[in-house]
């Protein structure tokens, strides 16, 4: 007989039940092992426990609780700490990052140029040029250095027309010497212009001298060198420690054979400052020429005005008529 799903259901929800023996648990328990039986007993210590109710009595997330529920749950709780962490750092980033914005900008705002209309490039220039009460150490340091550089230029300028002059003088000398049957007083004029030739080199070297002191100086604090031999750098040639008129000292054109015996002048002012522009930095004891620290070259200064000089503290300086100074630090 075929009956319908849900009789069927009905007819077995109405199953009798029966009841089981009263000492069913008890002849269980005897028939399992002695391991079994001890963890049946265990279990249902726990659970009369928990029917019981309290706090002690059920374990709840305190005592032995807590750490089986730490044992089980510890491999999923790391991983959602490292996440808090990672979120704490990158707010703490964020919040930075704000701040660093918003002085940035405060920074644009007040260093913003003002609106101006356009300026004729000779006002750029007298602004530019124009020193101002707020210049920073820094500019006042690079404007300095722009005006020495301007200076050691036109150094370098006199240089050259010197050079341009000894040269000259040169090709006269060789001229009057190819000329045959000179007369008394061209031969004087011949050793005339053969001394002045010596003496404008003789002031040439020392220029030479003197802008490589300046050059050195710069790299070092403002301090002269503390001797010749430190500014090989700065120098082109030895040859240009030897006055032309000098016959006692040899002349070397590489400074691995440069000794004391090659060097005509005399160096005054090792590892001085360089802020007494009058003060004497060399001289050539032949032509009496001499070189200040402010880089100019006196000829035959010694020679022609011995009275313009004076020594104090050890120190030589020139000070030519209508100069009663030492213009080094208000030295009087």
């Amino acid at each position: 007989m075929n009956l319908p799903e849900r009789d069927l259901e009905n007819l077995l929800r109405q199953a009798p039940q029966p009841k089981p023996p009263r000492d069913l648990k008890a002849r269980l328990l005897a028939q399992a092992p002695a391991s079994l039986s001890r963890t049946a007993a265990d279990f249902s210590a726990v659970a009369a426990a928990s029917t019981e109710g309290g706090p002690q009595s059920r374990g709840g997330l305190d005592g032995s609780g807590l750490a089986g529920w730490l044992r089980r749950w510890w491999l999923s709780l790391i991983p959602a700490a490292g996440a808090l962490a990672c979120a704490g750092v990158i707010g703490i980033q964020q919040t930075e990052i704000r701040a660093l914005r918003a002085t940035i900008e405060t920074l644009k705002q007040q260093g913003s140029p003002t609106e101006s209309g356009p300026a004729n490039s000779d006002s750029k220039q007298t602004n530019t040029a124009a020193p101002t009460a707020a210049e920073s150490p820094e500019d006042q340091e690079i404007a300095r250095l722009r005006q020495t550089a301007g200076q050691l230029q036109a150094e370098i300028a006199q240089l050259t027309q010197l050079r341009a002059e000894n040269n000259k003088l040169r090709e006269q000398i060789a001229s009057q010497t190819a000329k045959s049957g000179l007369t008394r007083e061209e031969t004087e004029a011949m050793s005339q212009a053969r001394e002045r030739v010596a003496n404008i080199q003789c002031v040439n070297n020392l220029k030479q001298f003197g802008l490589a002191t300046k050059v050195w100086a710069l790299d070092n604090g403002d301090t002269l060198p503390p001797n010749i031999i430190v500014m090989s750098n700065e120098l082109s040639t030895p040859k240009i420690l030897v006055c032309p008129a000098d016959k006692s000292h040899t002349a070397v054109s590489s400074w691995g054979s440069f000794t004391a015996a090659n060097v005509t002048y005399e160096y005054l002012t090792p590892l001085a400052k360089d802020d007494e522009p009058n003060r004497v930095l060399s001289r050539c004891p032949i032509h009496g020429t001499i070189g200040l620290v402010d880089g100019s070259v006196q000829m035959g200064a010694m020679t022609n005005h011995p009275d313009w000089f004076q020594e104090k503290d050890g120190k030589l300086y020139y000070l030519p008529p209508g100069d009663n100074n030492l213009n080094s630090r208000g030295q009087k």
